[in-house]
């Protein structure tokens, strides 16, 4: 026993001594607490273990040393690698000849990644990119957006791959399946397939998730167990009405707020805000006022970037010239972006912003996710007697979801607040506290 003891004193001293050195980057307390403390669970999750200064310092140096090293051996025979790199790229291009032996094929590509570290490609591109490379070539794959990814999309590059790193978010966006739903029941009944493996229910990331063994499990609006690999909890983008209500509709409080920023301190707008439009008769889903509704909000948030740009450049008076003119309109479109569910108010949205905004800046939600901007302005339309298509958006919190957390300062919402309020998840933007309802006067 006093052994023991001499052992168990000289961890607690080493851990002392760690924590000295360390700090907070030291696992203490907040690692051992029961899991329905949340104050720990969030020191917990917004803490990374060991990652100290010195460290991550450390990791950077290698790095750029691993790429120092590569730079010299290129140095060392210049026009042999320039020749080498010349061919790489006619294989990568599709160019090279068609009965090139596999061991060209590879050797072309590590001559390539020894200049460039990583090289991006779409789905759609793996088959043509890389034809010619066998089974295991590439050492990794990293998958971004995996939610949004159909599992068959991703199979070719997966068998070309070692090891792959999956990285996507279940409930967001989820695979766009030409095949209705209906057509997917009755395939998977007639080979009696389990529902669970049909298109439109599964995808690259929910496939990933129930491999990996870490993770946790999260109750749908249904009630059903989802099980998400590797959650990460801590959101670091939005402000608080978008965080809470992803958080609330989506994952079942799940989630951890680490923006640390003054909420109020945002010059473009004062707060997010519903702007009501009553929808008009009919089954028209673009209504114009919304559409009036859209530019002069546009107008209110130019006329303070003017304004921003005015006090920053120093001028009085009116501001004028093409610089100030080319300065707004960056300022607008790296500040806004423009969103509907729905394919027919976007073609509505571009008449209204087209000389405003760049197409990249407005779309459909499906079109956005990845992207972010400091003001989002959702566009809900639909016609008084369309109340199956606020349903459709409203089915899962999935696109909800996505909207919301495009925004990092602020959310305007332009649509039918009563019509769209009573629908499941608009509900609760609706009743957040920081959500206002402003109703022009007529």
């Amino acid at each position: 026993m006093a052994g023991r003891r001499r052992e168990r004193e000289a961890e607690q001293r080493r851990l002392a001594e760690a924590r000295a050195r360390w700090g907070d980057r030291v696992p203490g307390d907040a690692w051992l607490a029961a899991p329905d403390d949340r104050g720990a669970m969030e020191a917990r999750e917004q803490s990374a273990p060991w990652m100290d200064a010195a460290f991550a310092d450390a990791r950077s140096e290698l790095f750029l040393a691993a790429l120092d090293l590569h730079r010299a051996l290129l140095a060392t025979a210049p026009e042999r690698m320039r020749k080498n790199l010349l061919a790489a790229m006619e294989v990568v291009k599709g160019q090279a000849p068609g009965d090139l032996d596999a061991g060209t094929v590879l050797a072309a590509w590590q001559m390539l990644f020894l200049v460039v570290p990583a090289v991006s490609t779409t789905f759609a591109s793996v088959g043509r990119m890389f034809a010619g490379l066998g089974s295991e070539a590439l050492g990794w794959l990293f998958v971004d957006e995996a939610g949004q990814a159909a599992p068959q999309e991703v199979v070719g590059a997966l068998w070309r791959a070692r090891r792959a790193v999956v990285v996507g978010d279940p409930l967001q966006l989820e695979p766009v399946v030409p095949l209705p739903w209906t057509g997917q029941r009755r395939l998977a009944g007639h080979f009696s397939v389990d529902r669970r493996w049909a298109p439109a229910a599964a995808s690259v990331q929910t496939l990933a998730d129930r491999l990996n063994p870490y993770g946790t499990w999260l109750k749908d609006q249904e009630g059903e167990n989802i099980w998400l690999g590797s959650p990460l909890r801590v959101h670091r983008r939005c402000d608080r009405l978008m965080f809470d209500i992803s958080n609330k509709i989506a994952y079942d409080g799940m989630m951890v707020y680490g923006v640390h920023r003054d909420q109020d301190d945002f010059a473009l707008a004062q707060r997010s805000v519903w702007w009501d439009v009553p929808a008009l008769p009919g089954e028209e889903k673009w209504n114009p006022e919304e559409g009036r509704a859209l530019e002069a909000t546009l107008e209110r948030i130019r006329a303070r970037i003017e304004e921003a740009v005015r006090q920053e450049w120093g001028g009085t008076g009116e501001v004028a010239g093409s610089g100030h003119v080319a300065e707004h309109r960056r300022r607008l479109n790296e500040s806004v972006f423009v969103v509907s569910p729905f394919r027919d108010v976007v073609h509505g949205l571009g008449r209204v912003v087209g000389g405003s905004l760049s197409p990249k800046r407005y779309g459909t939600v499906h079109t956005t996710q990845g992207k972010e901007a400091d003001i989002v302005i959702l566009v809900l339309g639909t016609g008084a007697g369309q109340a199956g298509s606020r349903d459709w958006a409203a089915q899962k919190p999935n696109l909800l979801n996505v909207a919301v957390t495009r925004a990092r300062r602020r959310l305007i919402v332009i649509g039918d607040f009563d019509a769209w309020s009573r629908h499941r998840y608009f509900e609760d933007l609706a009743g957040h506290e920081l959500m206002r309802k402003w109703t022009p006067r007529r």
